[in-house]
């Protein structure tokens, strides 16, 4: 009886080792087989591309069938997830919600300082702008370009010059305006000009365009006091621009001065054009019509001399 038992253990044991030697060429043709996958998916083949497409196209199917019974289990995952995040959000709008509300008492009490002395002033009162929105319909940012096109134009009042904004801050301004369309050159562009001030000391500068993404700060005054992480708004020097439009901050390091704007050019979707119009356009334009209407009075009176000057 102890004999037959040794004789069956033994043939389980050949029966095993057995098994193994018929493995080994299976377990080998595996190895050759991951490894000759691997090598297909760094080639860049169109016919390797068509059919890894056409086999994901088969596999879908059974895919979504496979993550159809572990869908619950990833909505009560998401759910508790979401649960954590919005406790330790609501936790965070709370206290920044009391700094505000302190924030707000203080902005009150500025604000009818502010206009107390205004009023003893007699201070023009600033300009109110209007303003459209529209949607941005193409890009170009190619090497020596950086402009959107948005869906409004001169039949929405929109004109050559009109700063352009987003929910973050300054984007550009109309370069070019049809009837219907108008072009935007951001702010990234290299022939984009706008001056800036910077920091609490209200330093003023350009912000020059480059075509990368962080715009240059030049003709900085020597000894100039900035910081990085300096707030950089737009000056309203030269009435391009109105005062207090912000830009983004000091970046990079102050032997060359970068500014990280805070609106992402790159992911433009809609935008405002403020109907901001140049004063001093507008003056030089008056004048201009002015002197022509002067001559045109003189031509049709040639009796009458000019004012001022003898017949």
């Amino acid at each position: 009886m102890a004999r037959l038992r040794d004789d069956n253990l033994f043939l389980r044991r050949g029966d095993s080792v057995t098994a193994g030697k018929r493995a080994r060429p299976v377990l080998l043709l595996l190895v050759f087989a991951a490894a000759g996958l691997m090598l297909l998916s760094r080639l860049d083949h169109g016919m390797i591309g068509d059919v890894r497409w056409r086999a994901q196209s088969w596999l879908t199917p059974v895919l979504q069938g496979a993550m159809i019974p572990a869908e619950p289990v990833r909505e009560i995952g998401r759910t508790i997830s979401t649960q954590v995040d919005l406790r330790n959000e609501l936790a965070r709008l709370g206290q920044e919600n009391q700094k505000l509300e302190s924030w707000k008492w203080r902005a009150r009490q500025l604000e009818a300082k502010v206009a107390e002395l205004e009023a003893l002033a007699k201070v023009v009162p600033e300009q109110k702008l209007d303003f459209v929105t529209s949607r941005v319909i193409a890009e170009s940012n190619g090497a020596f370009v950086r402009s959107v096109t948005i869906d409004a134009g001169r039949a929405r009042g929109v004109k050559e010059g009109y700063p352009v904004i987003n929910a973050d801050g300054l984007v550009g301004r109309i370069v070019d305006a049809s009837q219907s369309v108008a072009r935007v050159l951001l702010a990234t562009d290299l022939n984009s000009r706008i001056p800036v001030q910077i920091g609490p000391n209200a330093v003023r500068g350009i912000l020059a365009g480059d075509n990368g993404p962080r715009p240059k700060l030049i003709y900085i005054p020597d000894g100039a006091n900035i910081a990085i992480g300096d707030d950089v708004a737009t000056s309203g020097t030269g009435g391009l621009f109105p005062a207090g439009l912000r830009l983004g901050t000091v970046a990079g390091n102050l032997s060359d001065p970068r500014v990280q704007l805070r609106a992402d050019l790159d992911r433009l979707d809609y935008v405002s054009v403020l109907f901001y119009a140049d004063p001093f356009r507008d003056l030089t334009d008056d004048l201009a019509n002015r002197r022509t209407a002067g001559e045109a009075n003189n031509v049709a009176s040639p009796g009458l001399a000019p004012i001022g000057k003898p017949k």
